[in-house]
């Protein structure tokens, strides 16, 4: 068990002023908020630049802290304009910011060498690797993926000594985190820029048959782990962060108030036990059909999904025991007060609402007059969506001022001036006021003294001490003890926000890496990447086909695999190996078992997705080619230049997915892979269709999930590593795109195959050699062409 004298952060969103407001009110140590640029909530309403610069003094002068969110991937045009933006808010003071993009993190570390980098969810950490290349690139603190455990998470802890800081209340993504495609492809909104559309709150299904019971697989509970934050906390976990920088000012200050409660509790070393009222608070504030205790303890399943409805579910106060004409009857469950909103689901879309008309003790009948009750039937459960008088009481709590606790001494003689001193903590001020005369009548009392002084109003300080030091009949005007108290506490915020201002300084300009970016051959090289090995001969027999990517993943469960790279070194191929696009724990003991392999003659380089694995690549010495994959991002120059410096090897990189054309070419890349054909995946998740829909059968298999507007998406579950993938319901293809080769000038031309036929794998590999020849080539298959041609917001 770890000490509890180590300091415990809770960490609350702010979309506003008044969210910010009110965690600060509620007990937050810190706050995370987006600015008007390059935060993964761009929909949230974010801070311009003189609300940003307040915000990050009214922090301080509570002692508290704020980490500013520019957690997107950054093109290669806008990354230049990451240090201006930076600036101002780095000489105010600014704690630390939450960083996805590598190139980013570069940027940073040259501009604001003090300035505390974290690094993002959005980042994929999931291991004690990619953590340690995280803090070789400067980072003090990393927030790992949320599907990891808490044995993972006390690893990254034992193993690199960083700040975790861990996701305890609020939404869960269905996919990875920083490797979700489907907003983007869909609508054009990208995750990783800071505007996913929610894909994964609308309906789906499963082979398109129509589940109104299930309408929504991809659709997680939030997350609530108040019952086991001494779990949590015991494992390493420094920061407690709850998500909801799109929630308002009710949601951010009663949970921020329920957890630091808790966290209270739990360093006071008392019985830890959370009390039944709090969970209904919790659940009344916002629940998608109860909560879920998240990848902390298990690994996936069916009890984490809200599957039925994606909204708020509230708190469940009785089921129909009666209908009458226009009336409903049951047993109250709950106190029900007048003016409470009640609701009653037919399905996924339809609904009754009822508004309370008057109060009900928990235990009496309820008979409740409504409309468009049709459809209701006995036995239906009734739901409070909304808690009128707990409204009224938040809503009047977040009107008070939060108040700092001083020390105070006021030293008043006879013809001295008087002086009132400050202390909190290390900030101290002293202010003399005026001479002090003998009074004609009666002096001033102590009593009368302190009563005045201690009347702080509006203001955001309380004195939780205060000496009167006073000689003997004096006269001291009440004018003077209030001027000398708000100039006091004027000095004391100066001093408190003061202390945390910076001054910039232009960077050293350095020497930039040698680059990799040779063009290696003037012919460009077709490459087939291959997720099955089922057409394995049709691509090795094919002369033109130079690169063969295999997946390990497929490999790993060959009972021969050395004799698979015989055969394409015997065909005078190059084989290449497409690492997982997630690694965990369990991923890689299995890579490092298998090191031998893998580092074998017969494979000249590797795919890369991940830190986790890159950063074991490098810590094992690889000396080989490797190829950062679309989702191993690299979207400016920046970035390319930081996988190299990382390194110390030739890094190739692959063109990003998300990128058009037009930004493309403003990478300037010589050597790289660029995606002409394949099937993208959208979504990686620890989550499995299959399990939550029908139950697990442990057989790997293709499904269908279509969408409301009829559009299929193809699901993969992988059960060697318990994996499910989503994927875009038609291929890329860009091969007729006019110029693509002569505008992007890519070494590397790749074909990805994964769940076509014999014909289509023939009709790919000859549209492969019409393309490479500069020939127009047509497929018979309906296809994307994803970004190339629209920009993604």
């Amino acid at each position: 068990m770890r000490t509890k004298n180590r300091p415990i952060e809770v960490l609350a969103p702010a979309g506003s002023m008044e969210c910010l407001k009110a965690a600060i009110l509620n007990g937050a140590d810190a706050v995370y908020l987006g600015g008007e640029m390059f935060g993964a909530r761009a929909y949230a309403g974010n801070f311009n630049k003189e609300e940003l610069l307040e915000a990050i003094d009214y922090v301080h002068l509570y002692g508290k802290k704020l980490f500013l969110t520019v957690n997107t991937l950054m093109k290669e045009e806008e990354l230049p304009l990451l240090p201006g933006f930076l600036k101002p808010f780095y000489e105010q003071g600014l704690d630390a910011v939450i960083v996805q993009d590598l190139g980013a993190v570069s940027v940073i570390r040259k501009h604001f060498p003090k300035l505390e980098i974290h690094a993002s969810t959005q980042m994929t950490i999931t291991g004690v690797h990619g953590a340690r290349i995280a803090k070789k690139m400067g980072a003090k603190r990393v927030v790992p993926a949320r599907e990891l455990s808490l044995e993972e998470i006390q690893e990254i802890k034992d193993d690199t000594g960083l700040d975790m800081e861990c996701f305890v209340h609020g939404a869960l993504c269905y996919c990875y985190s920083g490797q979700c495609f489907m907003s983007s492809m869909l609508g054009g909104r990208s995750g990783n820029r800071g505007r996913c559309a929610g894909t994964c709150r609308l309906p789906f299904y499963l082979d398109g048959t129509k589940n109104t019971k299930n309408a929504y697989p991809l659709s997680l509970k939030d997350l609530c782990t108040i019952e086991h934050l001494p779990e949590i906390l015991d494992h390493g976990v420094d920061s407690l962060k709850i998500e909801g920088r799109m929630k308002g000012s009710r949601y951010v200050g009663e949970v921020t108030r329920i957890y630091r409660k808790y966290v209270d509790l739990y360093l006071s070393e008392k019985p830890y036990k959370v009390e039944s009222e709090d969970l209904k608070i919790l659940m009344e504030v916002f629940n998608r059909g109860g909560f879920t205790g998240g990848y902390y303890k298990e690994y996936h399943g069916k009890d984490m999904m809200s599957m039925k409805r994606p909204d708020h579910q509230g708190l469940y106060v009785g089921k129909i025991s009666k209908l009458m004409k226009g009336k409903i009857s049951f047993t109250a469950q709950e106190d029900i007060h007048k003016g409470d909103a009640l609701q009653i689901r037919i399905n996924s879309e339809e609904k009754v609402e009822l508004t309370s008309p008057s109060e009900f003790k928990a235990g009496s009948k309820v008979v409740l007059n409504g409309q468009k009750m049709k459809k209701l039937h006995e036995g239906m459960e009734i739901k409070r969506t909304l808690n009128h008088p707990m409204i009224e009481r938040i809503d009047e709590g977040l009107k008070q001022k939060k108040k700092e606790n001083l020390k105070g001494k006021i030293i008043i003689q006879k013809d001295q001036c008087a002086k009132l001193i400050l202390k909190d903590g290390e900030d101290h001020v002293e202010v003399i006021g005026p001479v002090i005369e003998e009074a004609q009548k009666n002096g001033a009392m102590p009593a009368d003294i302190e009563k005045l002084l201690k009347k702080t109003g509006q203001t955001h300080y309380t004195f939780e001490e205060l000496e009167v030091e006073l000689g003997e009949n004096l006269f001291v005007p009440g004018s003077v003890l209030k001027k000398l108290r708000k100039e006091a506490f004027a000095q004391m915020d100066q001093t408190k926000i003061l202390k945390y201002r910076r001054t910039y300084e232009d960077p050293v300009k350095e020497n930039d890496v040698a680059s990799s970016q040779e063009q290696e051959d003037s012919k460009i090289q077709i490459a087939v990447s291959m997720e099955n090995l089922e057409y394995l001969d049709i691509v090795t027999e094919d002369r033109e086909v130079m690169k063969i990517y295999l997946s390990w993943m497929e490999l790993k469960q060959q009972e021969d695999p050395q004799s698979i790279l015989n055969k394409i070194k015997t065909a005078g191929k190059q084989c290449y190996l497409m690492l997982p696009q997630i690694a965990r724990k369990r991923q890689m003991e299995e890579l490092k078992a298998k090191k031998d392999l893998i580092f074998t003659n017969e494979i000249d380089g590797l795919l890369v997705r991940n830190l986790e694995e890159f950063s074991w690549l490098i810590e094992e010495g690889y000396q080989k080619e490797m190829i950062a994959d679309y989702m191993f991002y690299g979207y400016n120059k920046e970035a390319v230049k930081e996988y190299q410096r990382l390194s110390g090897i030739q890094i190739r990189m692959t063109y990003p997915s998300e990128l058009n054309k037009k930004e493309m070419e403003q990478l300037e890349l010589l050597n790289a892979d660029l995606l002409l054909y394949g099937y993208q995946p959208l979504m990686v998740s620890a989550q499995c269709v299959k399990n939550n829909l029908r139950g697990c059968d442990k057989t790997p298999s293709w499904l269908t999930l279509k969408d409301r507007y009829n559009a299929n998406f193809f699901v993969h579950t992988s059960c060697c590593d318990c994996i499910n993938e989503i994927y875009n319901g038609k291929p890329l293809w860009v091969g007729n795109e006019a110029g693509i080769l002569n505008d992007l000038h890519p070494s590397v031309i790749r074909f990805h195959i994964t769940r076509e036929n014999e014909v289509q794998v023939k009709e790919i590999l000859n549209a492969a050699k019409s393309i490479q020849k500069g020939e127009r080539a047509s497929l018979a298959t309906e296809y994307t062409t994803g970004h190339l041609k629209r920009e993604v917001l």
